[in-house]
């Protein structure tokens, strides 16, 4: 009897005890900690503080970072070492339950030149981008039969790589079966096809169309000091039809003089009018075209003049934040700051070339352009003195609003 009386209270206790624990957690007190970010970005040497007024105890697992932790009356500083890596704060309450991690990234300082110039931007594709399927007068497309659809990249024809609508031509046979490399949605898939006369003129084809380049005018975002490598745009450069973002075989950075501004207005964008194709200055060699933006390497610009030839400190994420900022860009002959107001800031996951957003708030380029209009992607974003980010995109009915990209994101995929 006398065990089953210990039973029963031990069982009482834990529900005691749960009950506690939840209503503890559910309290406005714990739920707060629920406003705390989720990582931390520090410079080595710098330090980052944290105004929190929350129960419980926190401690600093620094790893090799040689961080320290000092908590004050209603603030936590954290001041990282001269050593980069990560380390961990460590929230508990009662000493003893978790109910909060906030992972530290501690990196050494970064130093990129920003760009704000107005260039060209012209690549060659890695394949052929399959614009549309057409049937051959009353016959019936050979690539829609085989299966070909617009998006898909032709890489190979019977194992032959290519890159132009002659290298395919080259590798086609009148009723021979010709066996595709095409990559899909990421995925690469064969389909076999047999190439027909068209009735209409008796030239051989396959009933797509294809595009195998494409150009057109942006604005350089930074250039790394270190190695003369470089970053634009700030979003792919995607095929127009197809919205595919178009896999690099070959491309170039080019001089580009802003010829006319067309403004942007409410339900039209405006846009910057480039020419470059005239010049065939390049610049620089772009290698890669992802969402992030376009990179490259050998840049050969005149340094001199970009506005900070000597570069600015590269902000951490836990350094954006939302107030005045400014961005560089081209309107006439040189580049020029023109202030903005950065009202959200999303840098945790979400749409990355989306994670800011900024009001243009500048007389002057409001004038001129109603605010952001395409040519302008790829415009430096900085804020107290430091180079947080890029424009990306405009808002259609709102052309003195639109999105932009942290640096940060495009420096990793730079990498």
């Amino acid at each position: 009897m006398r065990e089953m009386n210990q039973g029963r209270g031990r069982g009482v206790l834990c529900l005691l005890l749960a009950v506690a624990a939840v209503a503890v957690l559910g309290s406005p007190g714990v739920r707060a900690y629920g406003e705390l970010p989720d990582m931390l970005s520090l410079t080595a040497g710098s330090n980052a503080v944290l105004d929190i007024k929350l129960p419980g105890s926190v401690l600093l697992d620094a790893g090799d970072t040689q961080a320290t932790l000092r908590r004050g009356d209603g603030a936590l500083e954290i001041q990282a070492g001269e050593q980069s890596g990560s380390a961990n704060l460590i929230f508990r309450l009662l000493g003893v339950l978790p109910v909060k991690t906030v992972e530290v990234e501690v990196a050494e300082e970064r130093t990129l030149i920003p760009g704000g110039k107005s260039v060209g931007i012209a690549i060659e594709t890695d394949g052929l981008v399959v614009v549309g399927t057409s049937d051959l007068g009353q016959a019936s497309s050979p690539a829609q039969c085989a299966g070909l659809r617009a998006g898909d990249v032709i890489t190979a024809v019977n194992g032959v790589d290519v890159s132009s609508s002659e290298e395919l031509s080259a590798q086609l046979e009148a009723g021979t079966a010709a066996e595709l490399q095409v990559e899909r949605s990421g995925s690469a898939l064969k389909l076999t096809l047999t190439p027909e006369a068209d009735p209409r003129d008796g030239e051989l084809r396959i009933g797509a169309w294809v595009r195998s380049s494409t150009a057109g005018v942006g604005t350089l975002t930074y250039v790394d000091p270190e190695d003369l490598s470089f970053g634009a745009l700030g979003h792919a450069i995607s095929d127009v039809d197809t919205g595919v973002t178009l896999p690099v075989a070959d491309g170039g950075l080019f001089e580009s003089e802003v010829v006319q501004i067309n403004p942007g207005k409410r339900g039209a964008p405006g846009e910057i009018v480039g020419d470059f194709l005239s010049q065939e200055a390049q610049i620089g060699a772009v290698t890669t075209n992802c969402d992030r933006g376009i990179y490259g390497d050998s840049y050969s610009g005149d340094i001199a003049e970009l506005p900070y030839p000597e570069g600015l400190p590269v902000a951490t994420r836990s350094q954006v934040h939302v107030g005045e900022a400014q961005i560089l860009t081209t309107l006439d002959d040189e580049v020029c700051a023109y202030d903005c107001e950065i009202e959200r800031v999303e840098l945790d996951g979400g749409a990355e070339t989306r994670s800011l957003t900024l009001h243009v708030t500048d007389p002057e380029l409001l004038a001129r352009t109603g605010g952001i209009v395409q040519g302008m992607s790829g415009s430096p974003i900085l804020q107290d003195g430091r180079f947080i980010g890029a424009v990306t995109h405009v808002l259609v009915n709102d052309p003195s609003r639109g999105y932009g990209i942290y640096i940060g994101d495009m420096l990793e995929s730079a990498a």
